[in-house]
């Protein structure tokens, strides 16, 4: 049972009973219990009374005792303080004056010390002109070293400004003596006579201006080697160059270092200015304007560069001086570096200028020419993505974009030479022929053409793809030295970004292909038309033949006429000639195929897959497509005249039956409305009306 819960703030009886009983069935026993403890209660409270009752006189003794101590300590500490207050009382004169003491003996020293600095300024004044005039170097620098000792001194004499400039006269003065020496010293690398000279110009604050000499003298000789070595090709002088440079700094890195505290700032500082005077820029520009292969002399000229900074940056210890030599080192080839995409472009203007894509005697020679001009392009593009991740990661796009231009005049130089190809081909109406060769010879040479452009444009994809691989594969190389200059960044943001989401998934030619479609698809034109010229030229003027209006009586005999069975043998000499470009594997003529857009000719639809059989039906539906327009220009059918028509229809059908390419509507509806009685031509279903109406005007009588 729980009698703690007596002395909860918060207790309640109702709920401690009802607690109690479900532990203790019989409530007898629990107000016995609670009785029992109620008197134990009490027993401890009456000893505790006791206790406490026991113990009050001797707590009463402590207290008073505790009293009497507190009253003793407060009348002593009252005695203490009245002591202090009479000791600050009686010293307060006698320590006033003590001060006031001080403060003058004070005085008196500082006016004594001024007083003997003032006295030693005018001895040093007087000794300083003789020392001058026995040259006593080191003697003139301690005088000096003394006189701005004592003039320190002197700040508030209203004659310092005068000082000032005395000292400082006499500064320029010892400056002036000691310049030739310093200059000779340092053509000849005296150590000693450096070391005494640095810590004379040292001692009148003028360090700077000795280093001034230090630059100057080695700047004026380095400048005079560079003018010995002009007269020749930059390419040749530079490494020279270069090459003394990197030898003046080892040098003097080894001389300076007895010499001058801060000796590797000051030799860094030496090569930049060598650097700078030279105005290496006039030279690399003039060399860069004049070299027939800018990109090839531009990657010579960096490389002989970079070798140099490598060199002359190495075991440099702060990065501080390695970004100046290195700023001041790439300074004049950063405007050719951030043109890179422009040096490409010019190099390959050059190549587009210099191919030789004309028109020749024969077609099998202009073709032949073409192909030997585009396997040239392709080479030529080829250098230049190496040479960029050669000479700098960082203008890659430039170059793409480069190449795309040089593609783009390419293929206007293709287009111009096929536009040339029709005329002397004659395919157009109203032109004439001006090649004098064999008509299946023309026709070869038109396939060659169309295969040669399938050939490119299978070498730019494989070219795109080499190109990514070697992008992705390739390390930066020396350009870890240019990573650090800031001029990258005055290149446009397309170049970081391709070179960052560069993948193998990455069509880096895209636009490249797809301009090759342009001349793909004037190629196959050229074919198609090649032979449509001589279906053209067979079915001329036969809408006048005089069969058409034979009359009943005639001898007449229903067999094809020699323009449909000249056309029909024609047609099947196609695939002859077409077997020596499919007999094997073609992919160069496969991929232009694919890449034509038969939807362009009559009868064939967008989703016509290129290939030979598209190429023959293509033909055929365009003979058809022409034959149509014969047909419906005849002007009159006599009976015989229809029966001759259909012969023909159904012989052409024939043929095209032979080369398993489907009939043309038209054809079939011609053919339909030919054998049909004239007076149920109206009736037939299925017929455009326009041609029903026209079949229908030709079969009727006069």
């Amino acid at each position: 049972m729980d009698y703690s819960k007596f002395c909860d703030d918060d207790f309640d009886l109702n709920c401690w009973l009802n607690n109690a009983l479900e532990v203790e069935q019989n409530p007898n026993t629990l107000v016995m219990k609670l009785q029992l403890m109620m008197q134990e209660v009490n027993s401890n409270l009456e000893e505790s009374s006791m206790a406490l009752l026991s113990d009050i006189p001797r707590v009463v003794t402590e207290l008073h005792g505790l009293n009497n101590e507190a009253v003793l300590l407060k009348n002593q500490m009252t005695l203490i303080r009245n002591d202090i207050n009479k000791v600050q009382q009686d010293t307060a004169e006698s320590m006033s004056c003590v001060v006031e003491l001080d403060r003058v003996k004070s005085r008196m020293i500082s006016t004594e010390r001024r007083l003997k600095q003032a006295d030693k300024w005018c001895i040093l004044n007087d000794q300083i002109d003789t020392l001058f005039e026995e040259q006593d170097v080191d003697a003139i620098s301690n005088k000096l070293d003394e006189m701005r000792d004592a003039l320190s001194a002197l700040v508030n004499l209203p004659d310092y400004e005068t000082r000032c400039d005395r000292l400082s006269n006499l500064s320029n003065r010892l400056e002036a003596m000691l310049s030739p020496r310093l200059i000779a010293a340092f053509n000849s690398d005296s150590t000693e006579e450096a070391i005494l000279y640095y810590r004379v110009f040292n001692g009148m604050n003028r360090r700077n201006e000795m280093y001034n000499y230090y630059y100057r003298t080695h700047r004026t000789a380095f400048h005079k080697y560079f003018l010995s070595l002009r007269g020749g090709s930059l390419e040749e002088w530079l490494p020279k160059l270069y090459q003394r440079l990197t030898e003046l700094k080892h040098d003097q890195m080894s001389w300076t270092g007895g010499v001058f505290e801060d000796h590797t700032t000051v030799v860094i500082s030496l090569i930049s200015q060598c650097l700078e005077g030279l105005d290496l820029l006039a030279d690399i520009n003039s060399h860069m304007s004049d070299a027939s292969k800018p990109v090839h002399t531009l990657r010579t000229l960096l490389n002989v560069t970079t070798r140099f900074a490598k060199s002359i940056t190495k075991d440099l210890p702060g990065s501080e001086g390695r970004e100046q030599l290195l700023r001041v080192t790439f300074a004049p080839l950063s405007k050719h570096l951030l043109s890179f995409g422009d040096k490409v472009k010019s190099s390959l203007l050059r190549d587009i200028h210099s191919l030789p894509m004309r028109l020749r005697k024969t077609s099998s020679e202009c073709v032949s020419e073409l192909h030997a001009s585009t396997k040239m392009v392709v080479d030529h593009v080829s250098e230049y993505i190496p040479l960029c991740l050669e000479c700098t990661r960082y203008a890659l796009s430039d170059t793409v974009s480069a190449i795309e231009f040089y593609f783009d005049l390419l293929v206007e130089k293709i287009c111009t030479l096929i536009k040339d190809l029709r005329a002397a081909f004659g395919v157009d109406p109203g032109t004439t022929q001006r090649l004098q060769e064999d008509h299946w010879v023309g026709f070869q040479s038109c396939f060659n053409l169309l295969q040669v452009l399938g050939e490119c444009y299978l070498n730019i994809q494989q070219l795109e793809t080499q190109t990514v691989n070697t992008i992705l594969t390739s390390t930066p190389g020396d350009n870890d030295v240019l990573s650090s200059l800031q001029f990258w960044s005055e290149l446009s943001p397309d170049n970081a970004s391709l070179l960052s989401s560069l993948s193998s998934e990455t069509e880096l030619f895209k636009k490249c292909r797809a301009m090759f479609s342009r001349p793909i698809n004037l190629a196959n034109k050229l074919c198609v038309d090649f032979v449509m010229c001589s279906v053209r030229t067979t079915v001329h003027g036969v809408h006048l033949n005089k069969e058409w209006q034979s009359e009943e009586g005639a001898v007449f005999t229903p067999s094809p006429l020699s323009y449909i069975t000249q056309l029909g043998d024609y047609l099947l000499l196609l695939p002859q000639q077409l077997e020596p470009f499919f007999a094997e594997e073609n992919t160069p003529l496969d991929t232009a195929l694919k890449q034509v857009d038969f939807s362009q000719f009559p009868g064939m639809t967008d989703d016509v897959e290129g290939d030979a059989f598209a190429w023959l039906t293509c033909i055929c539906q365009s003979t058809m497509f022409s034959l149509v327009e014969v047909i419906l220009r005849i002007p009159s059918l006599t009976g015989p005249g229809c029966k001759q028509l259909c012969s023909d229809v159904s012989y052409i059908s024939n043929v095209m039956g032979a080369l398993e390419i489907p009939l043309s509507r038209d054809i079939t509806d011609i053919s339909r409305l030919l054998n049909t009685p004239v007076e149920g031509v109206e009736g037939v279903e299925g017929v455009p009306k326009y041609l029903k109406g026209k079949i229908a005007a030709m079969r009727r009588p006069n």
